[in-house]
């Protein structure tokens, strides 16, 4: 603001200097002018018959009357004075004595030269006005008059210093002002604003302290991606240290699959500000300096400041919590895949062999005894097929690429021949899962959100896609039904979380789209060996 001030008044003193140049000028040229009439009329009264000849003494008497008159009024203001003067040869001959003259005898200055220029110009006939040295050497502002009649040449002067003179103080008085305002304000804001800057120190300090000694990596990044803050858990996390990750996009830290869907998802926040990853947690797969890969849970805040804007992210190693959570899914599994097994080989096989001897005791009853031998063996054989299928649901899914495929098949057809609905499914591309966990976990994520759509959302026609996208295998389930009653922010059902958190147990994504006029769309993401998996 003082230098606002300052600024203002420096404009302001410039603008009325300029203005009394110009009444200077105008006061000048008019003094100038009226002088040298009233000169011509003295000469006039003096000697009527001035345009012809006269004798040098009548002229020299003449001239010492013209320059006694003009030493009464030569003088004006601190520096301001009349000159009258006549040419005579070379020289410039002043006819009154000199107010600044050095010596005080000065009497002449030579015709040629720089100094005395609106003499010169007066005694060539001109008149005007202008800026130049006078007798002295100083600079002047000055009008100039000729005297024709007379031979003589008039000039009205003034020092430009003495026309600066107010204007230099009045600037010195508002620099001097200036400063002291400056002075008392910045005292007045330092007491104002050094708690504000303790206040910030003490922030900015002890966010160093927690970033410092937080067991979670924190990562600060610009709008456009690039990494522009790690801490030590950081470094330690991804075995980078903190000169290699600063200035690099977050891509580096993130499988390819996930980079461009990444930038896409930031962008879109940028652009509507609907969030998609920012200020919602997820689970994610990120990756080390060593290429190896991880699970991680990560949450993302929207810094917003007077100055610029960033993206904070509070990465979480939860490898030994999914491999925990893997492990306790892992153990009802195992006892569904014993329990299946065992109905499969122990209870399966003596219902069969009871069905044989049923049969074969059908074949040498009596006719009495017929009918009950064939309502045996009929029952038998429901009871066989009914573990037959429960043996199936228990341990559906082989480790190979095709068991995972065939059940997803079996599956279907089961669910279409107890339910009589078009259910279809379509197999765009193979895909490659050699983890039998992961393929447990995806048979189940279609068997619940069938489920789903038959009890739920009351579907008449749902089709089942299977292929391959981008580095990632994905399945599509859609039905015509009614839509989910929750909101897929908000999946409150106990399936639906079930589905996420078998997702999230895999490195899958899980996206769900309904509405009652649409009905839902279950789109599932998920790693598979393929060619370049293999190749890193």
């Amino acid at each position: 603001m003082a230098t606002a001030t300052l600024l203002v008044s420096a404009v302001s003193i410039i603008s009325l200097y300029n203005t009394a140049i110009r009444q200077h000028r105008f006061s000048l040229i008019e003094t100038v002018q009226s002088r040298a009439r009233l000169i011509e009329s003295t000469a006039q009264l003096d000697l009527p018959q001035i345009e012809q000849n006269i004798s040098a003494d009548d002229r020299l008497a003449l001239m010492e009357k013209i320059g006694a008159t003009q030493r009464e009024h030569a003088h004006f203001g601190k520096t301001g004075e009349f000159v009258l003067a006549r040419r005579d040869g070379d020289r410039v001959v002043f006819l009154q004595k000199l107010r600044h003259a050095q010596p005080a005898t000065l009497e002449s200055i030579p015709l040629q030269g720089n100094l005395g220029e609106p003499m010169r110009r007066a005694l060539a006939g001109e008149s005007g006005l202008q800026t130049a040295l006078d007798y002295r050497g100083e600079k002047v502002l000055a009008a100039f008059e000729p005297l024709p009649t007379l031979g003589l040449g008039l000039v009205a002067k003034i020092d430009t210093a003495e026309i600066r003179a107010p204007f230099v103080r009045a600037g010195l008085l508002a620099g001097a002002i200036a400063i002291f305002i400056i002075f008392i304000a910045s005292r007045f804001f330092l007491r104002i604003s050094r708690p504000l800057e303790e206040a910030i120190d003490q922030q900015a300090e002890t966010f160093q302290i927690l970033a410092q000694t937080s067991p979670e990596a924190i990562i600060l990044a610009g709008t456009d991606g690039v990494i522009q803050f790690v801490n030590p858990a950081t470094e330690r996390l991804f075995g980078y240290r903190k000169k290699e990750l600063v200035g690099e996009k977050l891509n580096l830290l993130m499988p390819r699959e996930h980079s461009v869907a990444h930038d896409g998802y930031i962008q879109k926040y940028l652009h509507t500000g609907v969030p998609t990853i920012i200020g919602i947690g997820r689970q994610l797969t990120a990756i080390r300096k060593d290429g190896s890969r991880f699970p991680i849970y990560l949450s993302i805040g929207d810094i917003k400041t007077s100055h610029t804007r960033l993206f904070a992210g509070v990465i979480m190693d939860i490898s030994e919590q999914q491999q925990l959570q893997k492990e306790i899914l892992e153990i009802p599994v195992q006892e569904q895949r014993r329990i299946g097994q065992e109905l499969h080989d122990g209870l399966g096989q003596q219902l069969t062999g009871l069905g044989l001897l049923a049969t074969s005791l059908l074949n040498k009853a009596s006719k009495p005894e017929h009918e009950l031998a064939s309502k045996l063996a009929n029952g038998l054989q429901d009871a066989i097929s009914q573990v037959r299928a429960l043996s199936r649901g228990l341990m559906p899914v082989d480790i190979d690429t095709e068991g995972f495929m065939n059940s997803l098949e079996k599956l279907i057809e089961e669910i279409r021949l107890q339910t009589n609905l078009d259910i279809r499914l379509t197999i765009i591309d193979p895909v490659h899962i050699t983890d039998n966990t992961t393929a447990m976990h995806l048979y189940r994520i279609v068997q619940e959100a069938l489920n789903n759509a038959i009890k739920h959302a009351e579907a008449d026609q749902i089709s089942v896609g299977l292929g391959v996208e981008g580095a990632r295998g994905c399945f599509l389930i859609s039905d015509d039904g009614k839509g989910l009653q929750t909101s897929t922010k908000d999946t409150a059902g106990l399936g639906l979380r079930i589905m996420k958190h078998r997702c999230g147990l895999i490195d899958a994504e899980l996206r769900i789209e309904s509405s009652p006029e649409d009905g839902t769309r279950i789109k599932c993401y998920f790693p598979i060996e393929n060619d370049d998996n293999l190749d890193q």
